[in-house]
């Protein structure tokens, strides 16, 4: 009799062991608290050029869903909102196994098709090597094969977080007909934490290295009311309800022709000189005890007029859990002063002519001290 309760309790233990790992590994990629609508996660990708200094920023948004009790669906959106990929996965011990991905461009979309139905794993959290072999095929005879590698790195900490670091090599080879015509090599180094999902990625390759940072979690329904697009875009700012809305600033255009923080390519608006110089003006003018032992994100998001002129200023406020907070006055009003004394921006470039365009300055504040400026 007593084998037998000794039995059913190994059993038991076994079988929660073996829930709770899933549970587990579920947290690395939905964040805490999203509901089946999942929290969308948005992300500045700075491109750092190997042959040109000066960085490039865009960004992009992801939702990880849970669809049922074994599969959930990942979507990401480029900035103008449009859904650019789907994935589907399930998570099986320490792997995540592929079950199905689609990536969607202007005039085509590719669709994965795989060798090996039972080994599509694109992630691991375990000692193995997980390895991924798929083809992104289009209607024609065009396709993509990839052929990837993960490897877990270790276990660390974020911001008194769990998380993990994972590596992946890439090779994507282009073939058309019939035969190969190039391959691209990419490395990646990602970071999950517990709650948050994917919290950073660097991205490698031979020209350059993207680094991928989460700067905000948006609910569901703030997500639709930024997505309708109208004059309410990605970076659309209230003129009524700005730091400075009682002083003058004059745009070269109207409030809708306002370009988004992404345009201009190579061209586009910023601090002359690049991040370094706009840390040394910080620095020269920064008084510390105004910073109040502050920690989070403070973004202060304006507008570059075609003249180089900066104005209409708000902030976004969050903590490193990236919940919305309320910084000290002080710190917000000393941080705005300091950019607001810029006398002269960078303007935005498109097709040779300077343009109106949002910017975004992103201060990451770590106990009364500046950790980094973003971009």
């Amino acid at each position: 009799m007593k084998n037998k309760v000794l039995l059913l309790l190994m059993i038991s233990v076994f079988c929660y062991a073996c829930n709770t790992s899933t549970e587990s590994y579920e947290r690395f990629f939905i964040p805490k608290g999203a509901s089946n609508q999942g929290i969308i996660n948005k992300y500045y990708i700075n491109n750092y050029p190997k042959d040109n200094q000066t960085v490039k920023t865009t960004l992009d948004y992801s939702v990880v869903k849970k669809i049922n009790d074994s599969v959930y669906e990942q979507i990401n959106y480029n900035p103008a909102f449009t859904n650019s990929s789907i994935r589907e996965f399930s998570i099986l011990n320490d792997k995540l196994k592929e079950l199905s991905h689609e990536r969607y461009y202007s005039r085509d979309t590719l669709v994965a098709a795989y060798e090996n139905t039972s080994e599509n794993y694109f992630l691991t959290f375990g000692k193995e090597t997980a390895t991924y072999n798929a083809k992104l095929k289009t209607k024609s005879v065009n396709y993509v094969t990839v052929h990837q590698t993960t490897k877990f790195i270790k276990d660390t900490t974020i911001a008194s977080k769990a998380a993990k670091i994972v590596e992946q090599n890439i090779a994507n080879t282009f073939v058309f007909g019939t035969k190969p015509k190039d391959t691209m090599h990419f490395h990646y180094r990602n970071i999950y934490v517990q709650d948050l999902g994917l919290y950073s990625s660097t991205l490698t390759t031979e020209k350059n290295r993207l680094e991928r940072v989460l700067v905000e979690q948006i609910s569901p329904d703030v997500f639709e009311e930024l997505s309708d697009h109208d004059i309410k875009r990605v970076g659309y700012i209230d003129f009524d309800d700005t730091i400075d809305k009682n002083l003058d600033f004059n745009l070269c255009s109207d409030h809708k022709s306002i370009f988004d923080y992404y345009n201009g390519r190579n061209d586009r608006a910023g601090f002359i000189g690049g991040k370094g110089n706009l840390k040394k003006l910080v620095t020269k003018q920064l008084d510390t005890t105004k910073l109040k032992n502050e920690s989070g994100y403070l973004t202060y998001r304006f507008v570059i007029n075609c003249k180089g002129e900066a104005g209409k200023y708000v902030t976004n406020e969050a903590d490193f859990d990236y919940n919305e907070k309320e910084f000290d006055v002080e710190t917000k009003t000393h941080l705005y002063k300091i950019l607001s004394s810029v006398e002269k921006w960078k303007p935005c470039i498109i097709r040779n002519q300077p343009v109106d365009s949002y910017f975004y300055i992103t201060f990451i504040l770590k106990n009364g001290k500046i950790e980094d400026i973003l971009p």
